[in-house]
């Protein structure tokens, strides 16, 4: 489980998605692979009283005052620094490994806790046939969810990366992506965080499955019917239901 779904403070709640003006009090460049990647104001807000400080990115000139949305907060995890608010234009949907890449240098990842506002998980739907019956793997993982495999996205990843290597990490198994199969929606964490999750498809051999304890608690192998009646959330049932019709159609074709 992620910082963000158990550890966020009431304070940053009301924080993050919120509209603030900053004060800018100094410019540097930012850098991400080696490359100019953008502009970093540095400045402060005074909220209720007290000065934060802030980084705004997604400018790509200095300025000296800046009316943003707080997309993230930077925690020390030692909590001998203060915290640290990311802002951004409103409605810039920026995720945590974005945020490390062009921030790192100035709020490392190994040092800070990226309390985000968006955050994105990818996955794969599995399928594999026993005995001419299509069946499913869920898994239920330490908080007591069942669904499909699936985690954050991480530095240098795209979507299909982060699924297979989710995928491996949960279940062992070394897959492929099936082509033509996406599918995704939003959800809030927490009521406040906006969490995106994005689903491919991908066969299996179930003799390859090697669960790791340390990531899930359970894993069940099912049948389409038994999966609907398993699932936690409508979300995961309607994925489900349109990957089941796309392997139908997949094996109409060949």
């Amino acid at each position: 489980m992620s910082f963000n779904e158990f550890n966020a403070t009431k304070s940053t709640r009301n924080i993050l998605g919120g509209v603030y003006d900053a004060v800018i009090t100094g410019t540097y460049f930012l850098y991400a692979g080696g490359r100019r990647a953008g502009t970093l104001n540095c400045g402060k807000i005074t909220c209720s009283g007290k000065e934060e400080k802030v980084f705004v990115i997604g400018v790509n000139e200095p300025c000296t005052s800046f009316r943003g949305q707080v997309v993230a907060v930077a925690k020390d995890r030692l909590e001998e620094e203060e915290d640290v608010w990311i802002m951004a234009p409103e409605r810039t949907v920026l995720y945590e490994p974005r945020l490390i890449a062009l921030l790192g240098k100035y709020l490392p990842a190994d040092r800070y806790k990226y309390v985000c506002y968006y955050e994105k998980s990818c996955g794969a739907v599995m399928y594999t046939e026993i005995e001419g019956v299509r069946k499913f793997i869920l898994i239920t993982n330490i908080s007591g969810h069942i669904g499909f495999p699936k985690g954050h996205i991480e530095i240098g990843e795209d979507e299909k990366q982060t699924a297979l290597r989710e995928v491996y990490e949960e279940t062992g198994v070394r897959t492929k992506i099936v082509d033509g199969f996406r599918e995704s929606y939003n959800y809030l964490i927490n009521g406040f965080i906006k969490k995106k999750a994005v689903y491919y498809l991908a066969p299996f051999n179930a003799e390859d499955v090697k669960m790791n304890i340390m990531e899930i608690s359970e894993y069940r192998l099912v049948t389409f019917e038994e999966a609907l009646s398993i699932l936690n959330f409508k979300h995961d049932r309607d994925i489900l239901t349109k990957a089941n019709s796309f392997i139908d159609s997949i094996n109409a074709d060949s």
